[in-house]
């Protein structure tokens, strides 16, 4: 079993965690994750168009209702496009692993020898 080091959300914030998979069911899960990377993708791309939000109005509420919706969607930590970009480099690092330790798999399996009896 090959194990894939990650981080989930607890209580107190990001913690380190692992998960071990059968090395024969890592290809599908690397597709799993490119899958979703290019979700991800899909979604700076529509937010990236949207960064030009004009107010509704010249009043105060709607000149500040559009720069919250910009701070929202914007680059500024807890903005949309930086927290769907740190998630897009989290799903490369696992890909990252994956292909590694398919990799190691692989190189193992080519250098075990068979014995004799």
């Amino acid at each position: 079993m090959a194990t894939i080091n990650t981080t989930v959300n607890g209580a107190n914030g990001p913690q380190a965690a692992a998960f071990r998979v059968d090395p024969d069911k890592i290809p599908a899960m690397i597709a799993k994750y490119e899958d979703a990377r290019q979700e991800l993708d899909r979604i700076l791309t529509t937010v990236r168009r949207r960064t030009s939000i004009q107010p509704a109005g010249h009043d105060e509420v709607s000149e500040a209702a559009a720069q919250a919706i910009k701070d929202l969607i914007g680059t500024a930590p807890g903005g949309l496009t930086q927290v769907v970009t740190d998630a897009r480099k989290h799903i490369n690092n696992q890909i990252e692993q994956l292909k590694a330790a398919q990799q190691d798999y692989r190189a193992a399996d080519e250098s075990a020898t068979p014995t004799q009896m």
